[in-house]
């Protein structure tokens, strides 16, 4: 009986002693994540599949050391988003060490799609005034007859022909190019969508 009881105790100090602690676990789970997520091609992928892409990538890396997250964490919940989330950063801080060019690459990516994600749309009608005191806009006519006002908030393609004879463009084709923006307004209290110009052509 004792010398039995003494090799349950050597083998619980074992299996306590090769436990990985929840930083050690975190360096395991970044470094595992780093491999999976550098074999992934990002050249076609959206800022929005890049992070699923990534989402599976911890996934796959918690899977690898199911006994040891267990002891840490308990059971993984997917649809708790705040422990998700927190999660993702924990795993997210470490990864910035393990491999910030996989990283960066990832931020590059970001940035880009929100840039080229910018909606452009566009109006032709008739210029039918220039209004506004210190901020103007241009209120142009489509081919329905409704009437579109859109801010003139900073420098656009074509707007030096305005500015060099106001009078002689209104009434005048145009085509003008906007993107919609959100304005404070304080007589709804409220955001509303606004048109910004961003480049006009007379036809």
């Amino acid at each position: 009986m004792i010398k039995n009881f003494f090799l349950l105790v050597a083998i619980f100090a074992f299996s306590a002693t090769t436990t990985l602690s929840a930083q050690d676990l975190l360096d395991k789970l970044a470094e595992a994540s780093c491999s999976c997520i550098s074999q992934k091609s990002s050249d076609n992928l959206s800022s929005d599949e890049l992070q699923i892409q990534m989402g599976f990538c911890i996934m796959e890396a918690v899977g690898k050391y199911p006994e040891d997250f267990q002891k840490q964490y308990g059971d993984l919940d997917f649809t708790d988003q705040q422990a998700m989330t927190k999660l993702g950063e924990d795993i997210g801080m470490r990864m910035a060490f393990k491999c910030p060019d996989v990283l960066m690459k990832m931020a590059a990516v970001e940035t880009e799609t929100t840039v080229t994600t910018t909606a452009v749309s566009n109006i032709s009608g008739t210029l039918r005034a220039i209004e506004g005191d210190n901020f103007s806009q241009l209120v142009v006519e489509d081919e329905s007859g409704r009437k579109h006002k859109l801010l003139w908030l900073g420098y656009f393609n074509g707007s030096e022909q305005i500015i060099e004879n106001p009078s002689r463009a209104v009434g005048r084709r145009v085509n003008v190019s906007y993107e919609t923006i959100e304005c404070y307004s304080p007589k709804a209290n409220d955001y509303i969508s606004c048109k910004e110009v961003k480049a006009l052509s007379f036809e």
